[in-house]
C-alpha cells in the first residue's frame, strides 16, 4: 500500500437540509446591499463577498463546494485518499426545541450515510446527535451506528444546558463504548446560543480553543473518564489550549478545586485524547508534537474553513522519523476510526 493521506476534520452542507428546521432555517438571504449570509435563527454568517457583476448562488456554491461531490473533487486535487465528513457546527442546534433537532440531526445523518456510501472508498462520516436529549441521543448512536458512522460529532458545552460530566450522558457514553465509536470535538460560535456580540469572530478564533480546553477539562476533572475508561476523544486545532495548560488542569485536581472527581493525575488521561496539529505557528506545532507523542496525533485540515491549512504540509514542516511521521498521517486514523482501507486503490 502507498504511503496513504487522511484527513479527519472536514465538514459537509447539503441543499436537502435547507429550510428544514423550521424557525432556524437554516436559509441563504441578501442583505440590503446585496450580500448573501447564512441565517440560522436569529445567528447569521456573511459570505465572502463577490466581485461586482459576477452571479453569485449560494445553493450551486454549496453543491460545488461543501456537499460530498465537491468535497471528493478537492480531495483528487490534493492527492488526499480519504476524509471525514461531519454536519456544520452551525447545524448542531443543541439550542433548539428537540421536535425539531431530533429530526433535522437524523436528516442529516441520513444524508451523510448516503454520501459516504456513494463514495466508500474516499469518504467515512461521524454522525450529529441532539444532545439536549440524551436519550434521543442514545437512539441515534444505534441508528448511525448501523448506517456505518465511524464516529460521533460533539460540541464542547452548554448542551441544553448539559455539559460532558452530566451523568445525564452516562448512557451515551455507554453506547459509544458499546459500538466503538470515538468522539470527535469540535466548537459552535457561543453566541449562538448566547445572543452576545461576536466583534472579530473571536468566537471562532479563540473562543473555540477555549471551549475546546473546557470538553477537555469536563472529560477528566469531571470523572468521565473515569467511569468509561475506553473512550477515545479527538479535539481539533491542536487540542485547542489544552496542551499548554495542562499543569493547571493538574493543579486544580491536586488543590481540591470544587466539584473534582479525577481519581487519577490528568497526565494519566492523555491516552484517551487525540488531537490534529491544526496549529499555525510552527514552533506551538513542534511543542505538541513534544508533548503528545506521535501515537495520539492526526492531520485535521478544516478544508474550506476561514482556518484551513494544508495539514499534511504542516506534518513535513515537523520533518518527523518516517515512522512517526506515517502514524500521524495515516495510521492513527485509521486504527481510530476504525477503517476498512482495502477499498483503496494501492
Amino acid at each position: 500500500m502507498h504511503s496513504m493521506k487522511i484527513d479527519v476534520h472536514g465538514h459537509a452542507l447539503f441543499a436537502e437540509a435547507v429550510g428544514k428546521a423550521g424557525k432556524w432555517g437554516p436559509e441563504y438571504k441578501q442583505d440590503a446591499d446585496g450580500r448573501w449570509k447564512l441565517v440560522v435563527g436569529p445567528y447569521e454568517v456573511k459570505l465572502p463577498p463577490q466581485p461586482d457583476g459576477v452571479p453569485f448562488d449560494p445553493m450551486e456554491d454549496m453543491r460545488k463546494n461543501w456537499d460530498p461531490a465537491g468535497i471528493v473533487t478537492k480531495l483528487d486535487a490534493a492527492k488526499v485518499d480519504m476524509a471525514a465528513i461531519t454536519i456544520s457546527p452551525l447545524f448542531y442546534f443543541y439550542w433548539a426545541e428537540p421536535e425539531i433537532a431530533i429530526p433535522f440531526a437524523q436528516l442529516q445523518n441520513d444524508l451523510m450515510a448516503r454520501d459516504s456510501k456513494r463514495y466508500a472508498d474516499r469518504l467515512f462520516f461521524l454522525a450529529t446527535l441532539p444532545l439536549q436529549d440524551p436519550a434521543a441521543s442514545v437512539a441515534e448512536i444505534k441508528r448511525a451506528a448501523a448506517m456505518g458512522a465511524k464516529g460521533v460529532n460533539l460540541g464542547t458545552d452548554d448542551f441544553g444546558g448539559k455539559n460532558f460530566d452530566d451523568e445525564a450522558y452516562w448512557p451515551v457514553y455507554e453506547a459509544l463504548q458499546e459500538h466503538d465509536l470515538p468522539i470527535f470535538i469540535h466548537p459552535y460560535p457561543s453566541p449562538m446560543a448566547s445572543g452576545k456580540e461576536d466583534r472579530y469572530n473571536l468566537s471562532w478564533v479563540l473562543g473555540y480553543c477555549y471551549s475546546e480546553s473546557v470538553a477537555f477539562a469536563h472529560f477528566t476533572l469531571g470523572g468521565v473518564l473515569d467511569a468509561f475508561p475506553r473512550l477515545k476523544i479527538y479535539i481539533t486545532h491542536g487540542g485547542g489550549m489544552t496542551p499548554y495548560q495542562l499543569g493547571r488542569l493538574e493543579q486544580a485536581r491536586t488543590t481540591g478545586q470544587p466539584g473534582v472527581k479525577a481519581q487519577r493525575p490528568i497526565y494519566d488521561y492523555m491516552q484517551n485524547f487525540y488531537f490534529d496539529i491544526l496549529v499555525h505557528d510552527l514552533k506551538a506545532r513542534k511543542f505538541l508534537y513534544d508533548l503528545w507523542g506521535a501515537d495520539n496525533l492526526v492531520v485535521g485540515s478544516n478544508r474550506g474553513g476561514w482556518d484551513w491549512a494544508d495539514g499534511f504540509k504542516l506534518l513535513d514542516e515537523l520533518q518527523l522519523p518516517s515512522a512517526e511521521h506515517e502514524k500521524i498521517q495515516w495510521r492513527n486514523a485509521a486504527t481510530l476510526f476504525n477503517l476498512d482501507l482495502t477499498t483503496i486503490p494501492a
